[in-house]
């Protein structure tokens, strides 16, 4: 069993994170400057955390995954399904700690589908998912940023 964050508004960088019961367990906010995003700060109920010492790679040019690593943490980040889900599988250690998260995905005739993350149920580390939670946001947005780029030169 897995526990369902959900992001409230489709801008996920700016959009409080609801649990199950609906309590907010994190906030993530977004500063804006002349030249695009500035600084993304991601809020839980318990305290800040900062992008500091989070550190990403990609895994090659033909390989659309990244790791991502925070001390002797270490995620391997990849998109399945046509970029319907963002998986995060350890790089070592127990793959049942995947967290899952699926992008929001628009609709127009029906509901918009919500940004979800799901995290495994056996994880509690606040710390470890509070890292999942900004490297998955990152990877998402990376991926935003670059189906927009490849709009407009279309």
């Amino acid at each position: 069993m897995s526990t369902a964050l959900t992001f409230i508004d489709r801008k996920i960088l700016d959009s409080p994170v609801i649990g199950p019961e609906g309590a907010v367990h994190y906030t993530t906010s977004t500063t804006h400057g002349f030249r695009g995003r500035k600084v993304t700060t991601i809020t839980a109920a318990s305290g800040l955390w900062s992008w500091n010492k989070v550190r990403s790679r990609s895994m090659g040019f033909f390989n659309p995954s990244y790791e991502w690593n925070w001390g002797k943490r270490s995620y391997q980040l990849k998109y399945h399904d046509s970029h319907k889900t963002l998986l995060a599988t350890p790089t070592s250690g127990n793959t049942a700690d995947t967290v899952q998260f699926r992008p929001y995905n628009p609709h127009l005739l029906r509901d918009n589908e919500r940004a979800i993350i799901f995290f495994p149920h056996q994880m509690q580390d606040e710390v470890e998912r509070m890292f999942l939670l900004m490297a998955i946001l990152q990877t998402d947005i990376r991926r935003q940023d670059a189906a927009r780029a490849a709009a407009a030169a279309a």
